[in-house]
């Protein structure tokens, strides 16, 4: 069994820890298991078939926002986690919120934002976040319209959605899921941030899902046939909204706070995808 685990180039120098606990597991397993990166990877069409340079692994961790590489591995028969469908739906903020919208999710308003078409219609204070982010990076929040037309230069020429600020800023929750299984839900939070984001000093500790939650989680889950997401609610007036699916989901604060393996668990769910 081989398979290829692939980042970008920039992002392994933060994910050295969770590489290497997934090197671990595969060899544990007698898997071969090569760490790649986008760059190394040549795919395409020639001879008027798909082709994929170096070689053809058997399945693909593919830990980066690249829709397009996972659908190619698909077409050629690779297992990728996660699939193509869940990286183009929860890497655009988008397509997510319309994908929660169509399947009766319930969401924050949100306003779809092109920086040279900036109407949107909420009063101060939003937040205003690049499409294409993650991890917290290019979110910002605007107490007026001059802040509001500045950051939206900010993360041009991506995309925005722009919500309302919630009243409970600084705090949300996300469901960890392998498959259709919850493995842990986590309370993110931050004292002095907007933001709750783990990656950027928040705190966290184990929490529960409400049995709505838990729907909702499970719903979205099956859904989107995910591998292993994180799915973020935040909070508005006492109810729950789903926020937002990370598809290449960090785990530091499952190592840090919980006993969970979860990329021990994550390769046995892979391997048993070929049973």
């Amino acid at each position: 069994m081989r398979g290829w685990l692939i980042y970008e180039p920039d992002n392994i120098p933060r994910n050295t820890r969770f590489i290497e606990f997934f090197m671990a597991a595969a060899k544990k397993r007698q898997v071969e298991l090569t760490l790649i990166t986008t760059p190394e990877i040549a795919f395409g069409v020639r001879g008027g078939e798909l082709f994929l340079r170096p070689g053809q692994p058997d399945f693909a961790v593919v830990r980066c926002m690249r829709p397009d590489l996972s659908r190619h591995l698909e077409k050629m028969g690779v297992k990728v986690f996660n699939n193509a469908r869940v990286s183009e739906i929860c890497n655009d903020k988008q397509k997510t919120h319309t994908f929660f919208v169509e399947n009766g999710f319930p969401c924050l308003d949100t306003a779809f934002v092109r920086p040279d078409c900036p109407a949107h219609p909420f009063d101060f204070p939003v937040v205003v976040k690049a499409s294409g982010g993650c991890g917290g990076r290019q979110v910002y929040l605007c107490q007026n319209e001059a802040e509001y037309l500045e950051n939206l230069q900010k993360i041009a020429p991506d995309t925005a959605v722009v919500q309302p600020l919630c009243d409970t800023p600084g705090r949300d929750v996300r469901a960890y899921m392998l498959g259709d299984r919850l493995i842990q839900a986590m309370e993110r939070y931050s004292d002095g941030d907007f933001r709750s984001n783990f990656g950027l000093h928040g705190l966290a500790r184990k929490t529960e899902l409400t049995d709505e939650m838990r729907f909702y989680v499970e719903k979205a889950a099956r859904l989107l046939n995910v591998s292993l997401v994180g799915v973020d609610f935040v909070f508005h007036q006492g109810k729950a909204y789903l926020n937002e699916i990370e598809d290449a989901v960090g785990t530091r604060m499952l190592y840090q706070f919980t006993d969970v393996q979860i990329v021990e668990e994550y390769m046995d769910f892979i391997l048993k995808q070929f049973e």
